[in-house]
Order: structure tokens, then sequence, then C-alpha cells
């Protein structure tokens, strides 16, 4: 396995971004929908050997392109800092370099705050093409999602969950509560396991008709499970009066020239 591969892989593989990606090379593609590809590469904008960004190629299977935007990590990321290097007491514009065959991160290896900032930019493009499957008129009890702080003390998290999840339940609807799903079987403090627990929580997501928000101060996790319920048309009921915190920056879209 390329070390470009296992970087795809680490955006891709267990995100809820694309539909069965498959991998070669510097390349990932994936579904969209019933028709639509998304082919997704590595790329030098400046000096061959320095990829410094991802292309991203909307495909219809029948039509060809439909769209095509690039993503710099460094409008992503912003120009990282490398302590204690006095070569690069401005910064380092992250990229992978390919030095004769040998391919690996310049200077600054990307956090995994990184990663899900880049996924979440990936994530916005996407949803522009994405089509979200019409529900079916439903009558009986709604799937909602219960979207509640999870980390720090997680024993009484989840406990204030479990209560929330049994008022929902008590309304007649079906609660979706990955805090009582994934806490058993994910260590909430593995940044693996709890990377893949969020992106399958996201994967529940699609399924519901209403997302309830609930708790003062609202995590970035809490805010990415908001985002994404705003990308899929799902409507968002919270039990505060405000929003509990700023929410996080998000990236604006670029489109290649």
């Amino acid at each position: 396995m390329t070390v470009y591969e296992q970087e795809l892989r680490k955006l891709f593989e267990h995100s809820d971004l694309v539909d069965r990606p498959q991998f070669s090379g510097r390349v990932c593609v994936g579904d969209l929908g019933k028709d639509l590809r998304v082919r997704v590469e590595f790329l030098s904008t400046h000096i061959s050997s320095q990829y410094d960004a991802i292309r991203l190629t909307v495909l219809n299977r029948t039509e060809g392109v439909v769209d095509r935007t690039l993503l710099r990590f460094q409008d992503v990321w912003g120009k990282k800092q490398v302590p204690n290097n006095p070569n690069f007491r401005s910064g380092v514009i992250p990229h992978l370099w390919d030095d004769y065959g040998k391919v690996e991160w310049y200077a600054y290896h990307p956090t995994a705050a990184d990663y899900a900032a880049l996924r979440d930019a990936v994530g916005q493009y996407l949803s522009a093409f994405r089509e979200r499957t019409p529900e079916l008129e439903r009558s009986g009890p709604k799937l909602v999602y219960i979207c509640a702080p999870l980390r720090g003390d997680v024993t009484n998290n989840v406990e204030f969950a479990r209560q929330k999840a049994q008022e929902v339940f008590a309304e007649g609807n079906i609660p979706i509560c990955p805090h009582l799903l994934f806490p058993p079987v994910a260590d909430p403090d593995d940044p693996a396991q709890d990377e893949k627990a969020r992106a399958m929580g996201l994967r529940l997501l699609e399924s519901c008709q209403q997302m309830n928000v609930y708790g003062p101060v609202w995590t970035d996790g809490m805010w990415q499970e908001i985002y994404k319920a705003g990308e899929l048309g799902i409507p968002v009921l919270t039990d505060q009066k405000t929003i509990g915190r700023t929410p996080p920056a998000r990236h604006p879209k670029r489109k290649e020239r």
C-alpha cells in the first residue's frame, strides 16, 4: 500500500463522504448516488514532487465530468508551525514530498483535527451533488437522532442521553442514540475507535427524520452532527433558547480555476 493510499483511506475508508470507496495508488473512487461517482486524487499545484492538494472530480456514469474542484491543504489548514525547528520560523505549507520514491509529509504531519477539517471541507463540496432519498410519508413514529455531549464525564453524559432518549420514546417516537450504542463497544478515549464511532453515528443520522439537540454546551462533535443534519435537510430541534457556544469555523469551498 502506497503512502497516498494510506492517506486517502484515512479520509474516506470509515467516513460517510462516499459510498463503497475503492483505492488505487493516488486515487480514490466512490459513489455519490445512482449515477454519480467522485474521483479523488493527490495533486501538485506548484512543484512536481510536492503534493499540496487533492482534486475532486464528480462524474456522471454516462455524461462524464459534472464538476471539479481543488482543495489545497494550505487553504483548509493554513500555514503550520514546526516547533523547535529553526528552518521553519514562519511555518510550513503542508504537503506530501516525493523524494525519489520515498513519500512522507514534509516537516509537519497532519493531526486528527486536521483530517477532520479536510473531511468537512470535502463533505461540504460533495453535499451539493449527493441526493437524499426522499422519505416515505409516515403516520407512525419518527426516527429521532439524540445529539448530546459525550466526552468529559462520559458516565454522566451517557446517563443524560439515556434520559433524553427515554423522553423521545415516551412521546411515541424511536430514539436513535449513539451514546447508548457505541460506548460499550468503542472506547471514546481511543482516537481510532472514537473516529470510527463518529462516522457510524453520522451514517445512522441519514435514516432519521428529526434531530433533537440537548445540553447547554454543544461540543465540536455535536456541531459536526448538526451540520450534517443541515446538509441532509433534517429538522433540528433544541431544548435551548440560544445556541450553547459559538460554532467552529467552516472553510468555504473553492472552485478550481
